[in-house]
């Protein structure tokens, strides 16, 4: 079987044991898919980030108090959202009035909405392939939004396919804020195959590329590499980024913004 589309099964079917059984553990889902307990706290790692569980010692729990049925959690409520909101506020030094720039998806991309949504910044055209970022940003004024086209992924608010990278061929942006859920010394890395070439899409459509990432995800490895350190002008992090991880990045970025 594929493994791109395994991993994507794999962690559809772990929502659903989760719906039917109300929890699920490790050492369960590690003997139910004949993989090691390191692939599956990566599998409810992910899953956490993108608001679908709850991670408890052992294993996750569905959403508390049911909200996954009504709204994925507030970005306040996910791990790390101090480290996005600083990350955030730095990456709108680097927008200037006038400027087309494209927003991956992701949490930190949602709280570089809301930061950009407060500002005064502007007038900017925005593309984006997230729901969650447009909608944040659809009050805003000077701000003229931009949708990707494609197919929308179902329970993660971004769309994908063809037609979004299609439309990224046909267009340039001045600057292009991405996203990322592992980097290491060997580049940037995701889950998802279709997702990784969305990104490498964006990445070819952007004259400058910033990459706005907490430092838990510096030193990890995801299933599907779509960039390279040297693809990476501007990097944004926390204080929080080891010594060890720091090095190489000084190493490969030009330009590093430690908030």
């Amino acid at each position: 079987m594929n493994p791109k589309i395994y991993t994507e099964e794999r962690r559809g079917g772990i929502l659903q044991l989760l719906r039917e059984q109300g929890s699920v553990s490790v050492a369960g889902l590690s003997e139910k898919y004949r993989v090691s307990g390191t692939t599956i706290r990566i599998d409810l790692t992910a899953l956490e980030n993108e608001g679908l569980l709850q991670r408890t010692h052992g294993g996750a729990v569905p959403v508390s108090d049911l909200r996954q049925f009504i709204r994925e959690p507030l970005i306040s409520e996910r791990r790390h959202y101090e480290e996005k909101k600083r990350i955030a506020s730095a990456a709108l030094s680097l927008l200037s009035p006038g400027e087309t720039v494209l927003l991956d998806t992701g949490t930190t991309m949602t709280c570089f909405a809301e930061a950009l949504a407060a500002s005064a910044a502007g007038p900017l055209t925005v593309y984006s392939n997230d729901l969650r970022v447009l909608e944040t940003l659809e009050t805003k004024e000077n701000c003229a939004l931009r949708i990707l086209g494609g197919s929308i992924r179902s329970g993660f608010h971004y769309t994908y396919g063809q037609q979004a990278l299609d439309e990224l061929g046909r267009y340039h942006f001045k600057k292009l804020f991405l996203a990322t859920s592992a980097l290491n010394e060997n580049g940037l890395t995701v889950s998802n195959g279709d997702l990784a070439a969305l990104k490498r899409a964006m990445i070819r459509s952007a004259e400058e590329v910033i990459l706005l990432t907490d430092s838990s995800k510096a030193g990890l490895l995801d299933f599907e590499k779509f960039a390279g350190l040297g693809d990476i002008d501007v990097l944004i992090t926390d204080s929080g980024i080891e010594e060890k991880n720091s090095g190489y990045l000084k190493d490969s970025i030009p330009r590093i913004i430690i908030v």
